[in-house]
């Protein structure tokens, strides 16, 4: 077919956000909700019902929300799934406590928000889980947990070792004889010995934030996920790892710590590090798409993480994270698009040519 376009002008309007987003599926949200169900398994174990209360009464929010959605525009489709999915990851960034009334009420403004000022899924740069959470703490700041990290502590070599000696962090009648089995067999062999409590704050802080509880089942998550090809491992890699190093090496720069001995497992066990990491930062539709932008993505995530949850223990450092990466993201993808454009534009008027 003949191109009535000046050759100049033919592929001015090259978009390439049709083949860069990709539509998230049924199957995409029951893998990550099922992913969370040991979480929720182990709330109920451990009777935290509060908790239970306020992620149903998140999940009610958002079916409210995706229920007003469906009566005011007919022509969509409901999406129960993604609503309960966003319900659950919005409760457990909630502490126990958080008043009931005001949940719901934040929860399903925030959800409406979102969807008619900043459109839903793939089309919003914004993460609604992050959002509604922001406005929660904004509102209902004194229900959730202060730092628990001072400056004294920071002048330590191991904050989270004080930390659980002064009880902050529970140790569990299983943890001294599994802490003493893996030094005789594994750490050993580096001439090494991990102190007792580690393994119990791996297992379960006991934190009012469901999310920054279980570490070792939120991993467990992570490699099922990535596994199945339903999450990326770049993003949370390089997220991780900047974080990692910016407390190891700058931490006690600032707060006169011990040179090059800043509290890594503190900040990855804390402050729902791992949770955000897996959960959080690869929601649909506001990260960059090709290798380098994630790449770029995961370390801005690392500084910001440093800027806005310190060292570990922060209530709300997470979320305001994954908040400004939502800011950051849209700048990425348009070099992202602008890159790709162009390489397109070149191999169009070369086969032009």
């Amino acid at each position: 077919m003949k191109n009535d376009l000046p050759k100049n002008k033919a592929y001015k309007t090259v978009n390439l956000s049709p083949f860069i987003n990709k539509n998230s599926t049924f199957g995409t949200y029951l893998a990550i909700f099922v992913a969370l169900v040991p979480q929720i398994v182990m709330l109920f174990l451990t009777q935290s019902y509060s908790n239970l209360i306020i992620i149903s009464v998140c999940i009610a929010a958002c079916l409210c929300s995706e229920l007003f959605n469906y009566i005011h525009n007919k022509h969509v489709k409901l999406s129960l799934l993604m609503s309960i999915l966003k319900g659950t990851l919005i409760g457990f960034f909630l502490p126990a406590g958080y008043p009931l009334f005001s949940a719901f009420c934040i929860t399903l403004f925030a959800m409406i928000l979102v969807k008619y000022a900043f459109g839903d899924l793939i089309v919003s740069w914004i993460n609604p889980i992050v959002i509604t959470v922001a406005f929660c703490w904004f509102i209902g700041q004194v229900s959730f947990p202060a730092f628990q990290v001072t400056k004294d502590f920071l002048t330590s070599k191991n904050p989270s070792l004080l930390l659980i000696q002064e009880g902050v962090f529970p140790i569990f009648p299983f943890d001294e004889q599994f802490t003493a089995s893996m030094n005789d067999s594994t750490f050993s062999l580096f001439k090494v010995s991990v102190p007792q409590g580690y393994v119990s704050m791996f297992w379960d802080t006991q934190s009012v934030i469901p999310a920054f509880r279980f570490n070792f089942w939120t991993l467990v998550a992570s490699i099922i996920l990535i596994s199945c090809d339903i999450l990326t491992f770049d993003m949370p890699f390089f997220f991780l790892v900047s974080y990692s190093l910016l407390v190891k090496f700058l931490s006690p720069v600032f707060s006169g710590g011990i040179p090059m001995q800043g509290d890594v497992i503190l900040a990855l066990l804390s402050s729902g590090t791992l949770f955000t990491a897996f959960f959080l930062l690869q929601w649909f539709g506001t990260t960059p798409m090709t290798k380098k932008g994630k790449i770029i993505f995961g370390l801005l995530g690392g500084v910001f993480a440093f800027i806005f949850s310190g060292c570990g223990t922060s209530p709300i450092g997470s979320i305001i994270t994954v908040l400004f990466l939502n800011i950051v993201s849209p700048i990425i993808q348009f070099f992202e698009n602008r890159i790709k454009r162009n390489k397109l534009l070149a191999v169009l008027r070369n086969e032009n040519v």
